[in-house]
C-alpha cells in the first residue's frame, strides 16, 4: 500500500537526520542544528496541524527560551541535540524568567538526537514554579514521537511532511539516482533566484553601555534595550538613527564610534571602543551571526527611512509611503526590460463620497540575510501592505486584501515586483554614489541578482500558459481592484 511506502520513507529519513545531527555534534559542527529548527518547523505544522508555528529566531536574534512557536495554538518548541536533564531545566527556566507561559500553555523539547531513559519529574517542577505545567514523559519528544505521528498521519498531510524533510536532506547521501551517472542530455538553463547581493563596511564598533543607560534599564528583559534607550533619548533630547543593536550590555554599529561626534557618544562608556572586522565578527558562532543579521536589517530600516520606505514591525516588512504625506500615488520610473513606471503607493477614495479614503495601498517586501561561503546575499520576498489614516496603520481588512492579491497575481508578476525592487535599491546607491560629498551612514551597498546556471531544462510545452502581462500592468494597483 502506498501509506506504507510513505511511512517507512518518513521513518528511514527521520533516522537519518538524527546520526547527521550525531554525528556533526561529534566533529563539533553545529550549522546542522541551526537549519533543523526550521525542518523541524515544517514538520511539526504538518505533523501536529500546528498551522501557525514559526522561528523565533528569524524574528529576534537569539529568543530566549523556545526556537519555534504557535501563537494561536498557544504552543512552544525548544529544538536541541542536548538530550540531558540540565538542558531541560535550563529551557524551563528561561520560559518562566521570561513569562513565556503567560503566551502559551504548552512547551515542548524537542531531541535532535535521542532522550534520554528517564528524566525526573521532581527536578522539572522545581524549575516550573508553580507557574505552568510540563511531563518529563509527554513533552520531551524525540524522532521516535515523530514516528509515532507520521504512522497515524493522514497520507496527504504524511506526504507533505515527507516534501518537506526531503528538501533540507538533498545533502545527504541517501543512494545514486540516474542521472548522476548518466546525466540528462538536454541543455540546460538558469535560474534567477531573489537574492541580491550585499555589501557592508569592513568594520564594525564595539562599545560597553553607559552605566547611567545600564541603571535605567535594571531589571528590563534583554528584549526591551531599544524601549529603555527611546526613552533615555526623550529625557535628553537626543534622536539617533536606528543602525545599531545591542549584545551582551554592548553597543554594535556601523558607524565609527572613535569620532568624536558619533551619535551614540552619549550611549556608551567612554574609552571602551573596539574595533572589529565585521567578516570576523559574524562567523565567530551561531548567536554572534543572528547579531549580525539584526545589525544588516537594523542598518537596512535605517537607510530606506530616508526613501520614505518605513519598516513595519507588526509585519516584518519594508513599505513604501508617499514622498509627502499628503500625496496620493507615489510612481518610480525604473529600468526593466525597458522603461516603466511602477506605482508603489496609492491612495483610492469612496466612490460614493469622494471625501472619504477607502484604501491606501503600498508595495511592501521582506528582507532577510544570508551568508553563502564568504558572500553574503539579501532575500527579498515582495508583498502589499494596506493601511488606513495619516500614520499608514495596518488596515483590519488587510488579510482579505492581500488574499485576494495574491490569488490574482501570477509567478511573472511577482518577479516583476522583485525586480523592480532589486533595481529601485540599485537606483538609490547610485544617487548616493554620485550625491555631493556622498553618503556617510548608508552603510548597505547593493549587487547584482544572483543567477544560478546549470539548472536542468524542464519541458513546458504542456503547461498551461500564464497570461502575459507588462511591467507597466502588474504595477497599476488600480487594474487590481477594478478601480
Amino acid at each position: 500500500m502506498k501509506i506504507l511506502d510513505l511511512q517507512n520513507e518518513f521513518r528511514e529519513l527521520i533516522a537519518q537526520l538524527r546520526h547527521e545531527v550525531e554525528a556533526a555534534s561529534a566533529m563539533g559542527q553545529f550549522d546542522a542544528h541551526k537549519v533543523s529548527e526550521n525542518l523541524m518547523c515544517g514538520l511539526l505544522r504538518e505533523l501536529c496541524g500546528w498551522s501557525g508555528l514559526r522561528n523565533l529566531n528569524r524574528e529576534q536574534a537569539n529568543f530566549p527560551g523556545i526556537d519555534l512557536a504557535d501563537d494561536t495554538r498557544r504552543v512552544a518548541v525548544q529544538v536541541t541535540a542536548t538530550a540531558d536533564i540540565g538542558k531541560v531545566k535550563y529551557t524551563l527556566e528561561q520560559f518562566v524568567r521570561h513569562d513565556l507561559h503567560q503566551r502559551y500553555d504548552s512547551l515542548i523539547v524537542y531531541v535532535l538526537t535521542a532522550k534520554q531513559g528517564s528524566y525526573s519529574q521532581a527536578a522539572v517542577d522545581g524549575m516550573c514554579e508553580g507557574r505552568c505545567e510540563f511531563s518529563v514523559s509527554k513533552d520531551i519528544w524525540d524522532y521516535k514521537d515523530l514516528c509515532t505521528l507520521a504512522a497515524d498521519a493522514e497520507p496527504h498531510k504524511l506526504q507533505a511532511a515527507l516534501n518537506h524533510l526531503k528538501a533540507y536532506l538533498r545533502g545527504i547521501p541517501i543512494g545514486l539516482a540516474d542521472e548522476d551517472i548518466d546525466p540528462p542530455s538536454s541543455p540546460t538553463e538558469s535560474l534567477t533566484a531573489n537574492l541580491v547581493e550585499l555589501y557592508f563596511p569592513s568594520a564594525l564598533y564595539i562599545a560597553r553601555l553607559s552605566d547611567a543607560l545600564v541603571d535605567q534599564h535594571g531589571k528590563r528583559k534583554p528584549g526591551l534595550w531599544r524601549k529603555t534607550i527611546r526613552e533615555f533619548n526623550q529625557e535628553n533630547g537626543s534622536a539617533i538613527p536606528s543602525a545599531y543593536v545591542i549584545h551582551s550590555g554592548n553597543l554594535v554599529t556601523f558607524f565609527d564610534l572613535t569620532e568624536q561626534n558619533n551619535p551614540y557618544r552619549h550611549l556608551i562608556e567612554p574609552g571602551t571602543t573596539e574595533e572589529h572586522r565585521a567578516g570576523d565578527y559574524c562567523t565567530i558562532d551561531d548567536d554572534h551571526e543572528r547579531v549580525f543579521k539584526s545589525l544588516l536589517r537594523f542598518s537596512l530600516q535605517h537607510r530606506l527611512f530616508k526613501e520614505r520606505v518605513r519598516w513595519e514591525n507588526d509585519t516584518g516588512e519594508f513599505i513604501f509611503l508617499p514622498l509627502e504625506d499628503g500625496h496620493n500615488q507615489r510612481e518610480v520610473i525604473w529600468q526593466g526590460e525597458k522603461k516603466a513606471k511602477r506605482n508603489v503607493f496609492s491612495r483610492h477614495f469612496n466612490k460614493k463620497d469622494p471625501s472619504k479614503v477607502f484604501m491606501q495601498k503600498h508595495l511592501s517586501f521582506a528582507a532577510d540575510f544570508l551568508r553563502l561561503d564568504d558572500h553574503w546575499f539579501m532575500s527579498i520576498t515582495p508583498s502589499w501592505f494596506f493601511s488606513y489614516g495619516i500614520n499608514f496603520e495596518k488596515s483590519g481588512f488587510s488579510h482579505e486584501s492581500l488574499g485576494w492579491i495574491k490569488r490574482q497575481e501570477n509567478n511573472q508578476q511577482v518577479m516583476n515586483h522583485f525586480r523592480f525592487i532589486a533595481a529601485w535599491l540599485s537606483a538609490i546607491d547610485d544617487e548616493d554614489l554620485f550625491s555631493a560629498g556622498g553618503s556617510t551612514d548608508s552603510f548597505l551597498s547593493f549587487g547584482s541578482l544572483l543567477t544560478l546556471s546549470g539548472a536542468p531544462s524542464l519541458e513546458e510545452s504542456g503547461w498551461r500558459a500564464l497570461p502575459t502581462i507588462s511591467e507597466e500592468d502588474a504595477a497599476q494597483p488600480g487594474k487590481m481592484f477594478g478601480l
